[in-house]
């Protein structure tokens, strides 16, 4: 696999015979004797053969002509093809751009194998044209059909168009008319449908009606048995008239059992969120009692330090607690895995180290720092450790995460990868402060079994970079002898 500093292009292809059939063969793409990215630490050299498929088809991953920090810097593919039933094979160069990510060699290749010798590049497609003028209006098309019928003659009836014959109108099963004043006929209604009022209420002529005449009780009569508007007093309840029925919530009340009592037992259920802390003098004297902060920084080891004392959010151990004649150097490609605890939610910035001497020079730019999950999830990563851990002695190394990082309180590792000055040696480059019991058989390895490993380093040797995830298991993880001190600000 390629470092991650070189980009590639992916290139395809397709050979068929005039008949369709898929041709047979290789496609051999040769870069320069020797390519050297200096970035990377690599050399590239040799042949990629790319072998025809049972459709034609080959497909090949090189590495970008236009790669900053390859020497040589401008440089081509030298493409051959060995095609099976072709008399004559084609021999070119191509630019492979990593602004071009994915090319077909039919976009770029000659058509003419005696063409003079070019080089083909990949290109981005170009942009779309100008729309062309608008047409002239067309002649209006012909009647094609009527009510679903296409015939040369049409003739449609009242039920094609859903209407009612004008034979129906007044005629027996069929539909009423209407006359001028928009009203049916007495001559269409049945027999005995219109007749003459002859009196109402046993009255004959201009009939008027009193209250008394329909059973009724006439004003003044009303006035006396019913209660009058002007002698209620109470109009309204809270602008509610009528069967009024009110509530906590229509007297802008709260209800019983649901609010805090300012005196007085009383049972409260269910989580409760305070924008402002609650305070409290009284000093707790049972178990279930909340503790006031003087009360708890009373009882949380005074005189001791912490350390958010010394500016940290959290540390492996109190540094002062670290060997005082010993120094923890790092083998070359190891992963060291040092194990810290958030007991509370912490914004990661920085990752610290106390560095106490340096043997050698400087370090190779594959050295970092990062931080991962318990569930072995990198979450943040330093830049090269060159620019932070230098030819020192005795001194705290802030090795900022290129990402602030909000860690939720749990258990993570703290990744440490040293390569240089020496690959080969284990005393070269930084000694990291480590814990006083060092040793081969170290008590801070101590837990229980499947328990978090609190000191540790991947088993994976020969490493130049960090990795983005692992499945931490006693495959992946051995217990590490030394307690490298690390902290996070």
């Amino acid at each position: 696999m390629l470092p991650n500093g070189i980009p590639t292009v992916t290139v395809t292809g397709r050979y068929l015979t005039p008949t369709g059939e898929a041709l047979s063969g290789t496609v051999t793409f040769r870069a320069p004797s020797l390519l050297t990215h200096t970035g990377s630490d690599v050399i590239l050299g040799g042949p990629i053969v790319a072998v025809l498929d049972a459709e034609g088809r080959i497909k090949a991953t090189l590495p970008a002509t236009d790669t900053p920090g390859m020497n040589p810097a401008k440089w081509t593919y030298n493409v051959t093809e060995r095609l099976s039933g072709i008399p004559v094979n084609r021999t070119y160069e191509i630019a492979v751009p990593a602004a071009q990510p994915t090319v077909d060699l039919a976009d770029i290749a000659p058509v003419d194998p005696e063409a003079p010798h070019y080089v083909a590049v990949a290109g981005p497609p170009g942009p779309a044209g100008a729309p062309g003028p608008a047409g002239t209006p067309g002649a209006p098309g012909l009647v094609r059909s009527v009510n679903g019928r296409s015939v040369a003659d049409i003739t449609l009836t009242a039920d094609d168009v859903r209407a009612v014959p004008a034979a129906s109108v007044g005629a027996a099963n069929g539909v009423a008319g209407l006359d001028a004043s928009g009203k049916v006929p007495a001559a269409q209604l049945p027999p005995g449908a219109v007749s003459a009022v002859s009196s109402v209420n046993t009255k004959k002529g201009a009939v008027v009606l009193t209250a008394a005449d329909v059973g009724a009780l006439d004003q003044a009569a009303a006035d006396l048995r019913y209660v009058q508007q002007a002698a209620v007093p109470v109009k309204s309840v809270n602008g509610r008239t009528g069967q009024v029925v009110l509530d906590a919530a229509a007297l802008g009340a709260v209800p019983a059992g649901t609010a805090l009592l300012l005196a007085g037992d009383q049972s409260v259920d269910g989580a409760k969120t305070f924008t402002t802390a609650p305070a409290s003098t009284a000093q707790p004297t049972a178990a279930g009692h909340l503790a006031t902060k003087g009360y708890v920084d009373s009882l949380a080891a005074p005189g001791t330090w912490g350390p958010r004392d010394l500016g940290f959010g959290a540390w492996t151990f109190d540094p002062a607690a670290a060997a005082y004649d010993a120094a923890q150097f790092c083998v070359p490609g190891t992963i060291y895995l040092i194990g810290i605890n958030l007991p509370v939610a912490t914004k990661i910035s920085n990752l610290v180290f106390y560095v106490l001497g340096f043997n050698g020079t400087s370090l190779s730019t594959a050295s970092y720092a990062g931080l991962y999950t318990s569930a072995g999830n990198r979450v943040g990563d330093t830049a090269p450790l060159t620019n932070h851990i230098r030819a020192t002695f005795g001194t705290t190394v802030v090795c900022p995460l290129t990402t602030a990082y909000d860690a939720a309180p749990g258990t993570y590792w703290i990744a440490l990868l040293i390569n240089g000055p020496s690959d080969d040696k284990r005393n070269d480059g930084p000694g990291f402060a480590a814990g006083a019991n060092a040793g081969k058989q170290p008590s801070s390895s101590a837990r229980m079994p499947g328990a978090f490993t609190r000191y540790g380093r991947l088993a994976t040797t020969g490493q130049t970079s960090l990795p983005a995830s692992f499945k931490p298991s006693s495959s992946t993880i051995i217990e590490d002898a030394n307690a490298i001190w690390a902290a996070v600000a």
